[in-house]
């Protein structure tokens, strides 16, 4: 069952990522949860927000290598940051640049958690902590 303001969550970030040049998924158009996607040529974006609760999933795809890392984003209040932050940087993020985006979204996000590296299920995410 969606969470409470689902509905106004999902129309924010379709209308936002939308009028920023973002690309919705087939499946978000049928399932009308909201997943977008962003290739630069350099590095593949995409989101997908949770049904559940007010936070979502973040990839960032280095084209060159298929090297991936993965996030989960819990914005809270704060989708519209998120949202400023990931219409800024999706054109112009590359592989050595995309950790200045992150830290972006970690000082303006509740939390924001990273997936492990060792590809096992059962290591927790790890707390991705704001650089200065």
């Amino acid at each position: 069952m969606p969470f409470e303001g689902f509905d106004e969550v999902s129309n924010t970030i379709t209308e936002y990522l939308t009028a920023a040049g973002w690309d919705r998924t087939t499946r978000s158009v049928e399932s009308e949860v909201p997943e977008f996607v962003s290739n630069n040529g350099q590095m593949r974006t995409s989101i997908f927000q949770h049904i559940s609760d007010k936070s979502l999933t973040l990839t960032l795809i280095d084209i060159q290598s298929g090297g991936y890392l993965r996030f989960e984003v819990r914005y809270g209040d704060s989708i519209h940051s998120l949202l400023g932050i990931l219409a800024a940087w999706h054109q112009h993020i590359t592989p050595e640049n995309f950790g200045i985006m992150v830290n972006e979204i970690a000082k303006e996000i509740p939390e924001l958690l990273a997936e492990p590296q060792d590809g096992d299920v059962d290591t927790p995410w790890e707390r991705v902590t704001p650089q200065a």
